[in-house]
């Protein structure tokens, strides 16, 4: 497995790609950066907030697998425990029911690191 880290253009937003994501996790609150990488065909989002960092990891067609999970924990947070870690693997229908729209996606894990 490899996560690649894709270039990002000057006018893309995360509110534009992940619109019902980025209001669940942060509402009208702004981030300091975001990074694109993909796996495969994992597409991972990794959000550097300022009381949480955040990665979102999407597939349109399938189910993310665990060792997707792990290997993206292992290369994105390698000096953390894995305690410290959320991670939430029913993201998909908690973001649906509370905002009342579906999520174009088949599978969404969002995994989250409070920043001290």
């Amino acid at each position: 497995m490899k996560l690649i880290a894709n270039p990002i253009r000057l006018n893309l937003s995360l509110h534009k790609m992940l619109p019902y994501t980025m209001r669940y996790l942060y509402g009208k609150s702004t981030v300091k950066a975001f990074r694109l990488y993909t796996l495969g065909s994992v597409h991972v989002h990794y959000i550097e907030g300022f009381a949480k960092d955040d990665v979102v990891m999407t597939h349109e067609k399938r189910n993310i697998k665990q060792e997707e999970i792990d290997f993206v924990v292992a290369k994105l947070f390698p000096n953390v425990d894995a305690a410290e870690l959320t991670i939430n693997h029913a993201a998909k229908n908690q973001i649906e029911s509370d905002l009342h729209h579906k999520i174009r996606v088949k599978d969404l894990v969002i995994i989250e690191h409070p920043v001290a």
